[in-house]
């Protein structure tokens, strides 16, 4: 009875899960491996003892919060808009720009939410299917031609993209930009601390262009759930019509200010993970029939034999990466994300246990 009153376009939807299970290592969801330094946690037991109290709403424009993001990019507070995680922001734009059957493009594999809020919106999601055989590479002609073919009302370009770690350059993006200019360019830089390049500088050129953050990833805050776009003025006007009202907590708002000012220490965890990364990789080479995929990102694809048996292994042991049993480009591959030197040698100690065992 229910089943049947379901929009027949979301009855066959398969919604987004993250299993809740007991773990020693939690290598799966590229969440950072740190927790909030000292200084923020001093700052956060002040607030709660000197501060305003939580029975008030916060404040439904998120002023100081976007007025430190503007002033780090060099752009002003009414091109940025915030967001409970990119994820919303994703949201927002496909329910602002794309109407019934009206198309979205982006590569495929790529995060699976571009695709979800496209059905949730009543569009029609057109992925792009990137060369596996050659590092899932993107071919940026390609990609524009189907583009133009599709009259695609929004572009998803997750960059580095999840899962492969594969990194568009900027002179590509620009391209994407400026030929496909009927389009919203939605550029998704969850990851892009990994590899100190961003698109932010070309929204001042391009009033198509989009640029998404995060502060789950880099951030250490996947807890707090809080993201951003920066984009011209005209598109945050909008963005901001169907923002949900008090979207973001006084909380939220609050830590995700104090890490954001704390520059320096951020930029030496993520050194830190990016060399993390370059062991892992040296590391993963030495295993038989293993092939990896170059990462500009904080996780690492690799191709393996068995890869869901190995995933399912690996969890018993306790330790959770992810693995795409039901997607056919990605079956034979399982995603680690960069943890600490100990969690990572834990991982490959039994990463290699398991497959030497086989």
């Amino acid at each position: 009875m229910i089943r049947d009153l379901v929009r027949p376009e979301l009855q066959k939807l398969v919604p987004y899960v993250s299993h809740q299970i007991p773990y020693r290592i939690k290598l799966d969801a590229n969440e950072s491996p740190f927790e909030l330094p000292e200084s923020i946690r001093k700052k956060l037991a002040d607030y709660f003892l000197k501060g305003p109290g939580l029975n008030i709403y916060p404040d439904n424009e998120s002023v100081e919060l976007r007025k430190t993001i503007a002033k780090h990019w060099n752009v002003e507070p009414d091109e940025v808009v915030v967001g409970t995680g990119s994820n919303q922001l994703i949201q927002m734009i496909i329910t602002v720009f794309v109407g019934t059957g009206e198309k979205v493009v982006y590569p495929w594999p790529t995060f699976s939410m571009y695709k979800i809020n496209t059905l949730i919106a009543g569009g029609a999601p057109v992925a792009v299917p990137l060369d596996k055989e050659r590092d899932f590479l993107f071919d940026t002609d390609e990609f524009i031609a189907a583009v133009k073919k599709e009259k695609a009302k929004v572009v998803f370009l997750c960059n580095p993209n999840n899962p492969t770690g594969y990194l568009i350059s900027l002179e590509d993006i620009e391209r994407i930009a400026k030929e496909c200019n009927n389009s919203i360019i939605v550029v998704d830089e969850a990851y892009a601390e990994f590899c100190s390049q961003s698109a932010i500088p070309l929204v001042k050129k391009y009033e198509n262009l989009v640029v998404l953050r995060t502060f789950s990833k880099a951030y250490l805050l996947a807890g707090a759930r809080c993201g951003y776009s920066v984009s011209g003025p005209e598109i945050a006007n909008e963005i901001n019509k169907i923002r949900p009202t008090y979207n973001i907590s006084s909380l939220t708002q609050l830590i995700a200010q104090m890490v954001f000012e704390e520059q320096n220490e951020m930029q030496k965890m993520i050194q830190y993970l990016i060399d993390r990364r370059g062991e892992l990789e040296a590391a993963l080479k030495k295993a038989k029939d293993v092939y990896i995929y170059p990462s500009c990102a904080n996780y690492i694809l690799i191709k393996v034999p068995r890869a869901e048996e190995i995933s399912k292994e690996l969890e018993k042991r306790g330790i959770l990466i992810r693995s795409f049993p039901n997607d056919p480009m990605l079956c034979d591959c399982i995603r680690i994300t960069v943890g600490t030197k100990e969690q990572n040698d834990i991982f490959l100690e039994e990463f290699f246990d398991i497959i030497n065992n086989f």
